[in-house]
Parts: structure tokens; sequence; C-alpha cells
């Protein structure tokens, strides 16, 4: 015993008596390029390209340095931080600008890293965090109209641009890829064999959205995903203060206001869609067209939200809650650009447009294809009496007291079911060729 205790206290003496080593072998706080981010940031080559060359700048982040800074002016407050003792904070300058070109480009943040010179894992952390500030600052920029005369403004736009009268928003959804989640099964698994989040949405005549609701799973019955919205509750519950009916031009008659959808939703007094393809007159051809021209806003806001911000244009590969925020930014800034740089923003290049003297559509030659999945049109059945009947009434009108100077070439040329055809599969160059046919005006 009294062994044991002496080899104990030599092993204790030895302990404290020998020296430690100092750990030489220790990881890295950070690496040694990354450590040196002011030096080689892209910050420093957009200083150079801003003062020779306004247009690339404004292609790096979709807008002019005027509106960059007013933006950065507004999300500053949420984004800045501390700097601490062992390290320099990133500066809000360059949070935004990251988070910008990762909307504008859709480019992985292992590949940002290098020309931000940043950690992907400090990337992906930067990018969620300005986008909910991006959302916060521009919750202005996206809400349904609060009361009549609102929607009444809407209405007048959409009269004088786009021939339907009394028409306060179009209605569309989009699919929105998105890599397979972890453990998600087919949950977000569609109809076109992807994997995805929905975008609902409603647009004015200006192709600003009025309304949009995003992360319902690809899974869900595509005609169905409208009615699981705040908007639907409010339409259903007749809150969202639409006005009385009003005399439409040249008419004492009265007519609602309504929503224009497509073939997945349901006819109601206020939510008009096209005829069936299958039991066209020539009277509902026009209607159909009419509705058809006037629907095409929301078809353009979503391509040209596909244009303009490049995370679209492939899955994106974020968990369903993160890429629902990534495309919720996108849509606040693509109002906040319109309403300060819609010229360049929203050029003819990117939109969808027809040719009033020959009948032609003119596809913009920066229209991103296919990029967006449109939502399955699974035709419901269920119509009231009266909606059917509100919408006999605009087709009787736009065939008389509504009928348009290109009345004649319409019936000629275009037939809704040809131009919702190429809206909703995807935009194929070739229609700018389109002209007329016998099997086209058969719908």
């Amino acid at each position: 015993m009294d062994e044991n205790r002496r080899k104990a206290c030599i092993a204790i003496i030895l302990a404290f008596s020998i020296p430690s080593k100092r750990i030489t072998n220790r990881k890295r706080w950070v690496k040694d390029w990354i450590s040196k981010r002011k030096k080689y940031c892209h910050l420093n080559l957009l200083k150079e390209i801003q003062l020779s060359d306004p247009k690339d700048y404004q292609n790096y982040f979709r807008m002019n340095i005027d509106i960059y800074n007013k933006l950065l002016s507004m999300v500053e407050p949420l984004i800045i931080k501390k700097d601490t003792n062992v390290r320099e904070s990133i500066p809000p300058n360059q949070r935004l600008a990251l988070t910008l070109r990762y909307l504008a480009t859709g480019r992985s943040f292992e590949d940002l890293k290098y020309s931000a010179v940043i950690a992907p894992t400090t990337i992906s952390e930067i990018v969620m965090e300005t986008c909910k500030a991006i959302i916060t600052v521009l919750k202005d920029r996206i809400q349904l109209p609060q009361n009549t005369e609102q929607l009444k403004s809407i209405a007048n736009d959409f009269g004088c641009k786009w021939n339907f009268e009394n028409c306060i928003g179009s209605i569309d959804g989009k699919h929105v890829n998105i890599k397979k989640p972890k453990n998600s099964g087919s949950v977000y698994y569609n109809y076109k064999g992807t994997f995805s989040i929905v975008l609902m949405a409603i647009v004015n005549a200006n192709y600003q959205f009025i309304m949009v609701d995003v992360g319902a799973n690809g899974r869900i019955s595509d005609g169905g995903v409208l009615y699981y919205t705040k908007f639907w509750g409010k339409f259903e519950n007749h809150t969202l203060n639409i006005p009385p009916p009003s005399c439409l031009t040249n008419t004492i008659e009265k007519y609602p206001y309504v929503f224009l959808g497509h073939e997945a939703f349901s006819l109601k007094t206020n939510l008009m869609k096209p005829y069936s393809r299958h039991d066209l007159t020539n009277k509902r051809r026009i209607f159909n067209y009419r509705l058809s021209r006037a629907r095409r806003v929301v078809e353009n806001a979503f391509g040209i939200l596909a244009s303009r911000f490049g995370v679209f244009q492939k899955p994106i590969n974020l968990e369903p809650d993160k890429a629902s925020t990534i495309t919720l930014a996108c849509c606040y800034l693509h109002n906040f650009l319109i309403e300060n740089n819609k010229h360049l923003y929203c050029s003819r290049n990117v939109l969808i447009t027809d040719n009033l003297e020959t009948g032609e559509l003119q596809i913009g030659d920066e229209i991103t294809e296919n990029v967006l999945t449109p939502l399955q049109k699974n035709p419901i059945r269920n119509k009231s009496a009266n909606a059917k009947i509100v919408r006999d009434k605009y087709c009787d009108y736009f065939s008389k007291e509504g009928q348009v100077p290109w009345h004649d070439l319409t019936l000629s040329l275009f037939v809704s079911s040809f131009i919702d055809e190429i809206l909703s599969t995807g935009f194929s160059k070739s229609a700018k060729n389109a002209s007329s046919s016998n099997n086209l005006l058969e719908g």
C-alpha cells in the first residue's frame, strides 16, 4: 500500500513539474486569403465599373447606383453589425451587394465565396438576413388595395391599357423549382416531375404584384392553391371592399368588378375565366382573347421576375422556407424596381406584347423560356348560374359596345387558346411569326 502511494506521489510531482507544450497546430480562425477581404473583395472592382461603365454596374445588381444607394439606406439599420475584439464585421454595403448578386445570378454560395471573399456558411447567413430585411423595409410595396377607390384606380388602368374595364387584378401561379428537401418524400413533387414550391400572385395593369403567397408545396392540387391563400378567405367572405357594379363605356347596364384567372380556377361573379376550348363561338373567342390579353400582365410579371433574377433559372438549393424567403424578396424588389426604374428594369425585351396592326405576338429577346413552371390547368366545373350570366354579359359587350378597332384582326389572326398555350407552356420564339391558320381558329 505504501509502495502504491509512493508511486502516485511521484506521478503527481512529475505531472506538475513538466511544462506543457504549446499547441502549434491549432485550426485557423479564418483562411489567409479570406482575411484579406478588403484587398480582394469584388466591391473594389465595382468602384471602377461604376466610374467607367454604369450599364455594366446596373447589369451587375439589376439597378443603377442611385437606386442601389436608396435601397442600401433603407436596409442598413437592419443588417449593420458591430465589430468585435476578434475581427471586423462585414459592412452593410457588402452584405447588400452580395445578396443582390446572388439573386441576380443564382450562383452557389461556394462559388460566390471567391468574388465576395467570404466563407460559404457566412454567405448563407448574410443572404437570408438581408432578404428578410428587404422584405421588411419594402413591405408596403405589395399589399391588396384597402378600399374601393384603390380598386377603381386599378380597374381604370386595366381599361386604359388593356381594354378590359372593371378588371381589378390578374391572377396566376407558378412552380418555383427547388432541390428535393431532405426526408420530404414526394411532398414537394409536382406534375412536371420536379420539386417545387408554389408562388401565387395577383398583378395590376402595370406588372406590379398586389398580392403574393409563396411556400405551398408543389404536390398540392394546382387549381386549389389559390384557395389556401389569405386573399381567397377575404374573397369568399366578401371583405375585399370590391366596388359595386358600374357601367362600362357606351352602356347604361352595370357590370361587376372582376379578377381574371385561367381554367384552373372556379368561375365566380367576381372572378372570370375563359370559355372552354371545346365549345367556342366567334363571340366567345373574342371574349377569351380579351381576357387573355388583360391576363397577360401576370404572365409578363413572372417573365420579368425570371429574366431579371437568375436565382429562378435553376432549382434553388435551399430548404423550402428559405427558398420562400428568397422568392418573396425578389417579388418585393420587382415592385421596388418598377416603381423607381421601370424603363430599364421593365423594358420591352422582357415582355410579351401584341402588334395591333399585324396581330402578331412579339416575344422579347431577353425572355427566359420555361423557367417558372405554370400551374397545371385541370378545369374546375363548379360554376354558379349568376357567374355564367356575368361572363355572357361581358362576352356580348366585347362583341358590341366594347368592340376594339382591331376586332376583325383578332378573329383572323388570334384565338385565346393559342395565346394561353404560349403563355402557359413556355415562350417560343416561333410565336413571333404566328399567323392565321384554320387549326388555330378552331382553338
